[in-house]
Formats: C-alpha cells, sequence, structure tokens
C-alpha cells in the first residue's frame, strides 16, 4: 500500500473564481485533440457496453479526477507546464476557462496553484508515453484532496499497448462528446490486492465465455512521477464485476479516396523505361578469352 504524502501549502490569498457547478463536470473526461486514444479488444468493449443495467450500474460511474499542487510556467511554442519530482507536465485548459486562466497567469504568474486536473495517458509507437493533464479548475487554497491524490474509476486490465496494469476509464452512457469519439482514458496503476480481483487480460484463443472476469475498481491512487503511473491508496467502494454502462470509443475511418495503389504506377513507369533501353549484350555468346589465346599458340 502506498500512502499518500503531503507536499501542499496552504495560502492566505482568496481563491480564485470556480464555477459552482464545476464538480459535476468531473465525472467526464472531455479530452483534447491531441489525445490518441488507445484500442481494446472489440469484443472486451462489445461485451461490456452491452452489459445490462443494475442498480449498481445507476450509482457507479466512470471517473477520473485529482488534484495537484505547484507553480506554473509557460512556453510560447509548447503551452503550460507543472513540476511534479523532477518531471514537467504538459497542461491543457478547458475551452471555456481559458480565458479565465490566461487573465491569471497574468495577473499573478508567480502564485503557486491547486489544480483540479483530468488524467491524461497518451501513447506513440516508438515514442516514449507522455502523461499530461486537464485543468477543469484552479485555486489559491486548496478545496478538493491532497495533491497527488486521484479518484479513478474503471475497468482493471491489460492492454497491449502497456505492460503494467491500466484502469480504463471510459465515457459514461449519459456522456456527450462534440467530437463523437468517445476516446477512453487508460491509466498504469501500480495495485497488489489480497482479494481475487485481478487485472483482466484478453485473450483470442479463449471462448467468450471462458474468458475471466473484469473487474470495476474505484479507488484512490497517488500520482507517483518517478515512475509516471498510479499507486493504489485505498478502494472507496468493493470491487464488483457489474461493469456500469458507457460509450464505446468510435474507431477513426480510413479514407477510402487515399487507398490507391501506387505500386502499379511504378510498375507501368519501370516496363515503359525497360522497353526504352537499348538490348543487353548479354544476349551475345560469351568468348572465353583464355581459350582462345591457347588455340592461337599451339596453332
Amino acid at each position: 500500500m502506498i500512502k499518500p504524502q503531503s507536499n501542499s501549502t496552504e495560502s492566505d490569498t482568496p481563491p480564485s473564481a470556480v464555477s459552482p457547478d464545476v464538480e459535476e463536470t468531473f465525472a467526464a473526461t472531455d479530452a483534447p485533440a491531441e489525445e490518441i486514444s488507445l484500442d481494446v479488444s472489440d469484443e472486451t468493449n462489445e461485451a461490456v457496453s452491452e452489459s445490462e443495467n443494475s442498480e449498481e450500474d445507476e450509482v457507479a460511474k466512470f471517473q477520473g479526477i485529482g488534484t495537484l499542487y505547484g507553480n506554473i510556467t509557460q512556453d510560447e511554442e509548447q503551452g503550460f507546464f507543472i513540476k511534479l519530482g523532477q518531471n514537467q507536465y504538459r497542461l491543457y485548459i478547458l475551452r471555456n476557462r481559458y480565458r479565465s486562466w490566461l487573465l491569471q497567469m497574468k495577473n499573478a504568474p508567480d502564485t503557486p496553484l491547486y489544480l483540479r486536473v483530468y488524467p491524461k495517458y497518451r501513447i506513440i509507437p516508438r515514442q516514449p508515453p507522455e502523461v499530461y493533464f486537464q485543468v477543469v479548475a484552479w485555486v489559491e487554497e486548496n478545496q478538493w484532496e491532497e495533491p497527488g491524490i486521484f479518484i479513478l474509476k474503471g475497468i482493471w486490465q491489460f492492454i497491449p499497448q502497456i505492460r503494467t496494469p491500466v484502469i480504463s476509464i471510459y465515457r459514461n452512457s449519459d456522456a456527450s462528446d462534440p467530437t463523437e469519439k468517445f476516446k477512453a482514458v487508460h491509466l498504469p496503476v501500480l495495485m497488489r490486492r489480497e482479494d481475487e480481483t485481478r487485472p483482466f487480460k484478453f485473450n483470442p484463443k479463449i471462448p467468450k465465455e471462458q474468458l475471466p472476469k473484469r473487474w470495476f475498481i474505484q479507488a484512490e491512487y497517488k500520482f507517483i512521477p518517478s515512475r509516471d503511473c498510479w499507486g493504489w491508496v485505498k478502494d472507496l467502494d468493493t470491487p464488483t464485476d457489474h461493469i456500469p454502462r458507457y460509450r464505446k470509443p468510435v474507431k477513426p475511418q480510413e479514407d477510402s479516396s487515399s487507398s490507391f495503389k501506387p505500386e502499379r504506377k511504378y510498375q507501368a513507369d519501370t516496363s515503359a523505361s525497360e522497353s526504352e533501353k537499348p538490348k543487353k549484350s548479354a544476349d551475345k555468346p560469351k568468348i572465353n578469352h583464355k581459350l582462345s589465346n591457347q588455340s592461337e599458340e599451339t596453332s
């Protein structure tokens, strides 16, 4: 068990304005356009997203939210950052809060802030993964959990892109998404349990009815900057195999207009160029000069 360590310092400065209904938006994961969603098996998603409603489904919701504290720095090209441990992490601001954020940075650029954030985990092939955070609210005096603590509610499972098990946070069934992509967030977590719960691992060779249970975990986690992952602290509710209904992520469709075959053109050009070339002298019989010289000497 990883115990949270408090590294916060309260400020006497009055908090900046926070929308009174902002807490109600924390369960949504309005990801920025730069985020890359990870694909998990269609069989797994389909089985879970079509699960029947139960009494637990009405209460349990997918959620990923936490609190950070620190000084904010700005890079003209890459945007805003917060330093946690020895690492710098990028910050994205909700669109409807961006002007207020810029005003805060202009009026008090050196004031450390408590941030309410959505955790994000971006994976790009052949590059190190990136942890970053989407800011939904900020204050100068803490109103939430201690910094570094996150509430994560999702499916504990393995995905192909990461060796460490993740908590997969899907969009709730009643969530809206202007992009209609309903991207999920997969956060690597360190968690050892003494009960029967285990991270789900999909195996295409095993029939669906014989696959192990999927577990919905609702717990507190501590962000570990040195490992770019989250460590389990305590359960907020008993793990359950009743998965809340959620919106299945939409895979990007390939553009049929770009499905031309350039190799045909290449082959045609190659054949044309070969026809214009003069015939090689390889068709002529080879002369063995050594034998020819020997025949001249004997004569």
